[in-house]
Parts: C-alpha cells; sequence; structure tokens
C-alpha cells in the first residue's frame, strides 16, 4: 500500500492518513464501534440514564454515566487502536480478534484512562498551556497499553519518551482532527437537535458516534507510529523484520 507507506508525515498528512486507514475497513471500524456503544444505548434507554440533558440526574446516575463513560472509552479506543494497527500494517482485520486483545488490557486501560484524565484535570485548573502540555505528554498512552502491552506506569512513561520535541507536532496533528470532527458533530448534532422525541435523538446520537467515531482514534494511532518512525526508525525496524520473517509469520511482527 504505498499510499500508507511508513514514513514521518506532517500533520496534515497524517490527518489524511488517518482517513485514508478509515476508508480501507469502515465496516469493521463501524461494527467494533457498534457493538460497544449499542449495548450502553439500550442501558441508558431501558434505565432512562442522561436520556434529557435538560434534567439534572441524582448522584448515583452520574457516578453510573460516568463509570459506564470511562468503560465504553477504554474499549471503543483500544479496539480501533488495533484495527488500525491491522490496517496501517496490512496485517488481517479481525474485529472478534481485536476485542480479544483489548479484554487481555482491560484494567490498564481503564487506569491509565482515569490517570490521564485526572491530570488533564488538574493542569486545566491551572490555565490553557499546562493543559496542552498533559495532552501532548500522554496522547498515546492507550497505544503503548494495546500494541506493546504496556502497564499503566509504564505506558505514560513510554509516551512521555515519543513525544520529547514533538509536542507541537502532536497538538498540531490533534487539533486539525478535533476541529474537523467538531464541525462535522455540529452540523449533524443540529441537524438531529431538531427532533422532538429524545429517544429518537439519543439512537442518532449513537449512530453518528459509530460513524464518525473512529476516526480520532485512528489518528492518535497513525500519530503513535509517526512518533516511532521520528525517535526510533520504527519503519526500518518493521521493513528489516518483515522481510526477515516467513510470509505466514505475521506473528513476530514488531508491534
Amino acid at each position: 500500500m504505498p499510499d500508507l507507506g511508513l514514513r514521518p508525515r506532517s500533520a496534515t498528512e497524517l490527518v489524511d492518513a488517518a482517513f485514508q486507514v478509515y476508508r480501507r475497513a469502515p465496516l469493521q471500524f463501524m461494527v467494533a464501534l457498534a457493538v460497544v456503544y449499542v449495548p450502553w444505548l439500550v442501558i441508558r434507554l431501558a434505565f432512562d440514564i442522561n436520556i434529557d440533558p435538560n434534567v439534572l440526574p441524582p448522584a448515583s446516575t452520574i457516578i453510573t454515566i460516568v463509570a459506564g463513560s470511562v468503560a465504553i472509552y477504554a474499549v471503543a479506543g483500544g479496539v480501533i487502536t488495533v484495527l488500525t494497527r491491522d490496517v496501517y500494517l496490512d496485517l488481517p482485520v479481525s474485529v472478534p480478534e481485536a476485542f480479544r486483545v483489548v479484554a487481555t488490557r482491560l484494567v490498564t486501560l481503564i487506569v491509565a484512562s482515569v490517570v490521564v484524565v485526572l491530570l488533564m484535570t488538574i493542569a486545566g485548573i491551572f490555565f490553557f498551556f499546562p493543559l496542552l502540555y498533559v495532552v501532548a505528554r500522554f496522547a498515546v498512552v492507550r497505544q503503548a497499553i494495546v500494541l506493546e502491552d504496556s502497564g499503566s506506569g509504564r505506558a505514560l512513561s513510554r509516551s512521555s519518551v515519543l513525544s520529547v520535541g514533538l509536542k507541537w507536532h502532536i497538538l498540531a496533528t490533534l487539533a486539525l482532527i478535533v476541529l474537523l470532527l467538531f464541525a462535522v458533530n455540529i452540523g449533524a448534532g443540529f441537524l438531529i437537535s431538531i427532533i422532538p422525541s429524545r429517544v429518537i435523538v439519543n439512537v442518532l446520537s449513537t449512530a453518528l458516534s459509530v460513524v464518525v467515531g473512529p476516526i480520532l482514534g485512528i489518528a492518535e494511532t497513525v500519530l503513535y507510529y509517526d512518533l516511532r518512525i521520528r525517535r526510533e526508525g520504527f519503519d526500518v525496524e518493521y521493513l528489516v523484520g518483515r522481510d526477515a520473517s516467513p510470509p505466514a509469520d505475521s506473528a513476530n511482527v514488531p508491534l
């Protein structure tokens, strides 16, 4: 796949690469998120959780929403990371296998996600720029956990090392993809919001998340490989490892 060849990319090229990855396996990405989001939607509808944004829910409901959202974020992000790796490195793409990989790392993903959110919250209290620093420093923690089987502490350290000297590059990439997704969500969200039924609004919002949601996770994973290429020469390492391995042996491909 010459257009997705491993090489250093600018922020705009990384965003373009993310969309190319998505276009190569859109059904797998959407199915993966549907498997995660649809059960959560059913639970919310069945128990009337967070259905009406104009009504403040009780404390127990808020705790349920937060806990469920953290778990959903960890699983969905992890699965998208695995699928992106497989498409980007031209490996067999399997949604069940992606879920199996994430299941073995789920606790670590949740712990790391909570730690990063707490660090971002603390940094946000102290102004805007410390928050940007935290975002850039820990941008690929999830990828370190899922693709390198790192523990929470090591994943935080790993992301920190990969981000050295590249934080503006990371922020530029994330800013571009977030702005694009923000524009899409604002436009679609406005159309959805005019529907009077809160149930239909929640169903359509979930459908939108299933379709658009993979892009950010894909971009983060492509960025992870870009950082490894820039700092570790991953492109050379991968090509050498692939050429040295038997064609049918994909288990030894360095991740």
